[in-house]
């Protein structure tokens, strides 16, 4: 959808073979996708030997929770956050309120931003200044100062982040 938004500023119309260019992703994956975004009303597909993509909604209107809900579902940890009602625990059980807590900051940041910020080449800049406790959005100084590492890892080691072989 960024690659989308950055070309739909200087064409009417975007095809998937471009965007498959940008990013390096098949056409058949991007097919896929655009068929989630057109039916979830982010995209609007055209047909025809002229035909492409264009965005549904201003660049303003389309959150990133609506891009990720779109392709991915539902983000939810576990169903009884959402649902309730499928758990006899639910008013008592500790771990769903952790669960719901999460989910609800979550949602927040995927409805704070839209895909008007992650095409404005001043956001990152602003999101760090804004939150300059949150080390991982600066992977260049995270990574550089090993971080990204767990504490027992081997500098040399491949690895998951945080997380012991």
């Amino acid at each position: 959808m960024v690659e989308f938004a950055r070309a739909l500023r200087n064409e009417r119309l975007v095809r998937l073979g471009q965007i498959a260019k940008i990013t390096g992703l098949s056409e058949n994956y991007l097919a896929q996708l655009a068929i989630s975004l057109k039916n979830n009303g982010l995209l609007i597909g055209v047909s025809g030997k002229r035909g492409g993509y264009q965005l549904a909604r201003p660049v303003e209107d389309i959150k990133i929770g609506d891009i990720i809900q779109a392709v991915s579902g539902p983000l939810v940890i576990t169903e009884c956050v959402t649902h309730p009602d499928i758990c006899l625990n639910s008013s008592f059980c500790e771990s769903r309120a952790v669960w719901t807590l999460i989910y609800d900051k979550v949602m927040e940041v995927m409805d704070e931003f839209t895909l008007a910020d992650l095409i404005d080449k001043n956001w990152l800049p602003t999101i760090r200044a804004r939150y300059p406790d949150v080390a991982l959005l600066n992977p260049d100084v995270v990574m550089s100062d090993g971080r990204w590492r767990g504490e027992n890892q081997d500098a040399n080691e491949p690895g998951c982040p945080g997380f012991d072989s």
